[in-house]
Parts: C-alpha cells; structure tokens; sequence
C-alpha cells in the first residue's frame, strides 16, 4: 500500500529489460554496427514515450529519474532566462526534487515566490494571476500531488501563460503518469520516473518542446543531445517505453477499479474517532490522519499487521519537519503529525483493501487512548 514511493514492475517490463541487456548490451554512442543497432532501439523508444505522452512536438532525454530531470529543467532554464527576468513562480505543494533546487536557485539571484494553496490541495488560480508580471520566467506545479493525490489545474495554468510567452511552465507529472490522462502538449517541460508506473528504478526522461533552453549541469561525454551525459540506460529506456504502454493500455479499467478501493476504504473509515481524511484527488493516493498519534506510530502498527504505508513521500520521510502540503491545505499541526499515505496500483487487488481496512481498523483499537 506504498504505491506512491515505488511500484512492482510489470513482469512484461522485466522481461524486456532483461533481453535488452541481453541483447543489445552495445553503447548507444559506439559507431560500430552493434552500437548503431542499440542507438536505433533508444530511439524507437524514444518515440514512443513521446508518442503515448501526446508530445509529438517536444523532445524527449533519458535521465535517471524525475529528482535529474527536475533538476536539469530548473537550472539550465533559469539560467537561460536570467537575462530576461528573476522571479519563479512555484506551488507549495511540490516534490522536494523541486522546491529544494528553487531553494537554491536563490543564491544565483533568483526570486522564488510561492502560489497560494486550496483547502482541497490544489493550487489558489485567483493568487497565481495575481503574482504574474513581466520578472516572472519560470512556473513550475506538479501534475498530481503525491502527499494527498490533488490533481493540479495544469490546462488552465497553460490558459494563463498564454499572455506571456517568455515563461517557461515546467511539470512534474511523476504521480499522473499511468493514473489519470492529462494533456501535456502545451507545457515547455514535463518530468517522469518510471518506477512510478511499473518500470524499472533509475530510469526517468525530461520531455521539453526547445532543447535550445536546456543546457547541461552535469559535464561528460555529450549524450542525449549534450543536455545528460553518462552512458545511456538503454535497457531502462526501453522497459520505461513498454510500461508506459501497458499502462496506458490498462488505464481505464485501473482508474475504475481504483476508485472503488478507495471509496471502499473511506466508507469503512468514516465515523471513526479521530480519523480524518484529506479531500479526494487520484483515487490512488488516499492521505488519513490518526489525530493525536505520531504518523511512524501508525506506520509501523500497520507493518505488524504486513500492512506497509508511509507518512510522507520516501524522497522526504526522514526530514523531520512538518509535511508542506498538509500544512499549505490548512491542516493543524497534531493533523500533520498523525497521517499517513495509503497508494493502491493498478496491481492492488480486492484482497489487500480488505486486509488493509482489517488493519486499519485494529491499530485504530490498538492505539485508541493517544487518538483526540
């Protein structure tokens, strides 16, 4: 039930990262017939990425992961638009692969201004306006939340910008990918990873409509169009093409299915003492709160029941500061320190809802005399 953190991969994918390994183990960039072999299968799965993404104008390079390619897109973008304008635009709901990197942007000289939350979790549009001028060149928001699955007005930011085109508009859509579909065609920059959608980890892409606006922040031998160097992760790439397809493929019925579980779910919650669920977005990701106990408390009372949940995204569990989206939405601080994330998959099954809500029910007995 941690779905949000990692997924298992499909066993299709793995066959096709194994047989890439196997058999097109050649360095993309070597010119010999074996390399240029390999280089033709990166870039078939380039194309497809693209093509099941709805980006058949943009450019898509291979990166290790959403965390990279965040990075790269906030950098290289604002350092190409520094003589333009300061000043980024960023929800407060995002991953801390990007508001640490605007964080530090800082020290180059760049102003970062944060947009207003929703008690829903979605970002304040009515704020966002107000905070566009001509300094602003970036604006980045994450496609879907992954604290509480909040699923962010991304058409309408577009809608927005169209008044001024210097801004580029980059999204993490990291948690979208596989769960709801989304148009992405006139965003400059889109980040995925794909062991969010059943691919294998250290594999991800940054999809940009001009490559021109990107440089490189890390230096070597000039792959993926100077923008990654390293050598590329041509089995990964092609296992990440394969997983998108199947997940595009079984999207509809997943999303249905899932939304069951999770409404299955906050029926057998609702009425409890001193539970409180956050409002609803991507049926995947469900955030409860156990009010008056420590969110690790409730975690690992679910793991003695073989039940394995988080508190907050992995990439940030171990900071110990209270979670900033919950806190963005409003909620007070004993809420904050009492939740924990719930994420299902397209591989959830019947089952295991009903061995969660079984456990749910019995840590919220075990812990009943800490909960307010």
């Amino acid at each position: 039930m941690d779905n949000a953190a990692t997924t298992r991969p499909y066993e299709d994918v793995l066959d096709t990262y194994m047989n890439v390994n196997r058999s097109y183990y050649f360095n993309t960039a070597s010119i010999h017939q074996a390399g240029r072999e390999a280089a033709k299968l990166l870039e078939a799965s380039r194309r497809q990425v693209l093509d099941l993404m709805g980006l058949g104008n943009h450019e898509c390079i291979f990166t290790s992961g959403a965390t990279e390619s965040n990075n790269i897109a906030i950098q290289s973008v604002l350092r190409h638009k520094k003589p333009f304008g300061r000043t980024m635009l960023i929800s407060e709901l995002e991953h801390p692969s990007v508001i640490n990197v605007a964080e530090a942007m800082k020290d180059e000289g760049f102003n970062v201004r944060y947009i207003r939350t929703l008690p829903d979790g979605t970002v304040d549009m009515r704020h966002f306006a107000e905070l566009l001028d001509d300094d602003v060149v970036f604006v980045t928001v994450m496609a879907v939340n992954n604290i509480v699955g909040s699923i962010q007005p991304i058409e309408e930011i577009c809608e927005a910008l169209r008044q001024y085109p210097r801004v580029h508009f980059h999204v993490d859509a990291t948690q979208a990918v596989g769960k709801i579909r989304m148009d992405y065609s006139e965003v400059d920059s889109i980040s995925i990873s794909a062991h969010k959608f059943h691919g294998v980890k250290g594999i991800g892409a940054l999809m940009v409509k001009e490559v021109k606006t990107l440089s490189a922040i890390t230096y070597g031998g000039g792959h993926e169009g100077n923008i990654r160097s390293g050598t590329v992760n041509l089995p990964g790439a092609a296992a990440m093409a394969r997983a998108l397809r199947i997940s595009d493929e079984e999207l509809d019925g997943s999303y249905t299915r899932v939304t069951a579980y999770n409404r299955r779910v906050r029926a057998a919650l609702d009425g409890l003492h001193a539970i409180q669920v956050q409002p609803s977005g991507v049926p995947h990701i469900m955030n409860i709160s156990f009010t008056g106990a420590k969110g690790e408390v409730v975690v690992n009372a679910l793991g003695s029941h073989d039940i394995f949940v988080s508190t907050t995204s992995a990439c940030a569990s171990k900071l110990k500061k209270l979670n900033e989206t919950l806190l963005a939405m409003g909620n007070a601080q004993p809420v904050i320190e009492g939740s924990i994330r719930i994420s299902f998959s397209s591989q959830t099954e019947d089952m295991e809802v009903e061995r969660l809500i079984t456990a749910l029910h019995a840590v919220h007995n075990e812990i009943g005399d800490v909960l307010k």
